[in-house]
């Protein structure tokens, strides 16, 4: 897996060297940022959920061994933030992004060099699942901890009209209905698409935070481990108790172990969340899973 992943980091690379040696102008990474969030990446969601088959066992069997370690995690993170009771409330809203959410560009981008197509669309397959859920859940908690009353009404816009949630779902459905993307949309799609693993590697790179200022060191290891430990062993254990197929297994432990969502600094910073923090779980997650996510394949030997 090695081939597969040094590609992706030299790219994530070359985003950090564009901003600290500044070869292109400031303003930069927030257009791009805006173009990849609203655009290019609902188009790679829309397009490779459009070409999935959700008619098989398959999909049962991968959201339960997705959604549910998911849920696990989720109740764990919880848990552990009734303890941290002095952890401000915007610092506890990105702790449950951190534990949850997948970085997309890295899984796509690794997949497609890793994995036969086939074993990739399990994976593509997965986010398409997952995706949906875990921006409402990362909605909810910020909304919920925003320091302010929620307002359920702002929450049911920003859930209807998030660009993620929309463009995966319309995908899904679009499959479901039993189209098929006439070839120009398709192509188009798919422009669209390797554009926004490019531009969204970029701008993690971009926006990886190599300070110690404001630094949470408990709060972002203990996330890192849920996220890219427990997160994918719970996975391998779930797969294993329910005799799920290998390929989907590998496919799901590979998804839960991923690094978190650079769309999650996003919308820490436009929903009231901690940023700052945010940025420095991105950072901590991206670099560690250059050695964790080789070994999410081993998970199910081991656990056996």
């Amino acid at each position: 897996m090695l081939a597969s992943i040094v590609p992706v980091f030299l790219v994530i690379l070359l985003g950090v060297a564009i901003r600290h040696f500044r070869w292109l102008p400031q303003d930069f990474f927030p257009s791009v940022e805006k173009f990849s969030y609203n655009i290019a990446f609902p188009a790679l969601l829309f397009g490779g959920a459009a070409k999935l088959s959700f008619r098989s066992g398959q999909v049962g069997e991968l959201a339960l061994a997705t959604l549910l370690p998911t849920a696990v995690v989720v109740a764990l993170t919880l848990l552990a933030l009734l303890a941290a009771r002095t952890l401000p409330d915007a610092a506890r809203s990105s702790v449950v992004q951190g534990a949850m959410r997948p970085n997309t560009y890295f899984g796509i981008a690794v997949s497609t060099l890793f994995f036969e197509p086939e074993a990739a669309a399990l994976v593509m397959l997965a986010l398409a699942l997952c995706l949906p859920v875990v921006n409402i859940v990362s909605i909810i908690a910020l909304s919920w901890w925003s320091g302010s009353k929620t307002d359920y009404a702002k929450v049911g816009r920003t859930l209807a009209g998030n660009p993620i949630i929309l463009s995966t779902l319309g995908g899904v459905l679009f499959s479901l209905a039993g189209l098929t993307l006439p070839a120009p949309l398709a192509n188009t799609l798919d422009i669209l698409g390797r554009a926004a693993l490019c531009l969204g590697l970029l701008c993690v790179g971009g926006g990886l935070v190599f300070s110690l200022q404001g630094l949470r060191p408990q709060v972002l290891g203990w996330t890192a481990a849920l996220k890219l430990l427990a997160l994918p062993l719970v996975a391998a254990k779930v797969c294993l108790l329910f005799a799920v197929a290998t390929p989907v297994a590998l496919a799901a432990c590979f998804y839960c172990a991923l690094p978190t969502a650079p769309n999650a600094y996003i919308m820490a910073r436009q929903l009231g969340g901690d940023a700052r923090l945010m940025a420095s779980m991105i950072t901590l997650q991206t670099l560690l899973a250059a050695f964790t996510v080789p070994f999410s394949r081993n998970f199910l030997a081991w656990l056996a």
